[in-house]
């Protein structure tokens, strides 16, 4: 399943931030599609794919500290149309 995850923070979490991502280790079990940086500061974008609780756990959980993780289930728009068809 692919996850569109927004993190933001407090500007003063800032190098505690960038020090998480000098040290991030993407577990097995979670595939990056792509990742932003928004650059006027304080938000990250990152689209991913992960089929294991445990991976997604343990991906988002070291951050739980220093910022907050707005993840939600996402498909592609042509996907969606293409599923929703066959159920009419």
């Amino acid at each position: 399943m692919l996850y569109m995850e927004i993190s933001s923070w407090e500007p003063a979490n800032r190098d505690k931030i960038l020090e998480h991502f000098k040290e991030l280790k993407v577990p097995a079990g979670i595939k990056i599609v792509n990742q932003w940086v928004d650059l006027t500061g304080g938000r990250y974008f990152i689209l991913y794919e992960c089929d294991d609780a445990e991976a997604f756990a343990a991906f988002n959980l070291p951050w739980s500290d220093v910022c907050y993780i707005d993840c939600v289930p996402v498909m592609k728009s042509t996907d969606f149309m293409s599923a929703m068809s066959r159920k009419s």
